[in-house]
């Protein structure tokens, strides 16, 4: 049996990995839902431009909170000084998720970099609006999209759009039900100077417009993330199969698909038998690697697929 990390111990863990820390930075110091650091899978910790962000998945312990907190702030000042304006704690267990300020300022909302792309995050929501463990997406898309017609479903605060903008996709369409994200992915976009970018917002189901994503179409270059569940829009287990069989309506007769899955139930065996069921006309080309930061005992949860797609002849034809 492995005995529990001290929060001393923690500590140096969370401080390894904030000493090359740039102040603008966003990043994941401790991803303890993986299971990697003994007695915390009930803690994560993001660090977004300043603002510490603790996010409790269980219920801490009677002082765990006040004394983790003091121990990062000494830590902090010895190591790290000059990084940290704040400290704010969600708790995830309770339902709605509470936030509460902890310590110095948090802005409610934040500017954060990723390489050369800068995105908004919201402190004051349950999702941030960036999912960090999706750089290594946004880090392919930039080297795979020049002069790509790109078709970003799901899309959310639309990150993936502003990679793929960056990397010089020709012409961007981002379709999520939720139309107060796509007005926060339009932000994302003016904050990167793509103002003069060929862009769409569709606040629609992905779904139930496959025929005006076909009309808009073809793509050289299709996303899917969706969530596993969104209530009245997206199932996992009813709903990814039916996306893939829609594909061949939305593509060109050459082009390439990222499909992601973010499940620890589903492996990427299942995920590949799924595409290889619905979706026979694509070829499995790699699995993208997994943010390093995001370590996890076993197979991580994010699986990101990339595929080749070739139309059948009888469609060529």
């Amino acid at each position: 049996m492995v005995d529990e990390l001290s929060v001393d111990e923690l500590i140096k863990q969370v401080v390894s990995s904030s000493l090359e820390l740039h102040p603008k930075q966003a990043k994941r110091l401790l991803h303890g839902r993986g299971g990697c650091f003994s007695g915390w899978q009930h803690l994560n910790m993001d660090y977004y431009a300043g603002v510490l962000l603790l996010t409790w998945f269980s219920e801490p312990k009677p002082g765990e909170e006040v004394a983790l907190l003091g121990a990062l702030l000494v830590a902090f000042k010895q190591h790290c000084d000059g990084l940290l304006i704040g400290v704010c704690s969600q708790h995830r267990y309770q339902k709605p998720a509470t936030m509460a300020v902890l310590w110095g300022d948090v802005p409610a909302k934040l500017i954060v970099n990723e390489g050369k792309l800068a995105f908004w995050v919201d402190m004051q929501r349950q999702n941030s609006g960036l999912f960090m463990d999706m750089a290594p997406g946004r880090q392919w898309l930039l080297n795979h999209t020049q002069g790509c017609h790109v078709l970003n479903t799901f899309a959310f605060t639309c990150s993936l759009s502003v990679a793929a903008i960056a990397g010089g996709a020709k012409r961007v369409i981002n379709i999520d039900m939720n139309g107060g994200v796509l007005k926060r992915g339009r932000e994302n976009q003016h904050l990167n100077e793509q103002q003069l970018a060929n862009v769409e917002y569709l606040p629609h189901k992905v779904l139930s417009s496959i025929g005006k994503l076909a009309r808009k179409g073809p793509f050289d270059l299709v996303i899917a993330d969706p969530p596993t569940f969104q209530r009245g829009s997206f199932e996992f287990d009813k709903d990814y199969a039916r996306l893939l069989r829609s594909m061949p309506r939305l593509l060109a007769k050459q082009a390439t698909l990222l499909l992601c899955c973010n499940s620890p139930r589903v492996s990427q065996q299942a995920f590949q038998d799924m595409i290889a069921q619905n979706l026979p006309q694509a070829t499995f080309v790699e699995r993208l690697p997994n943010n390093p930061d995001f370590a996890e005992q076993g197979e991580a949860p994010l699986k990101g697929l990339v595929y080749h797609y070739q139309a059948e002849r009888s469609l060529i034809n």
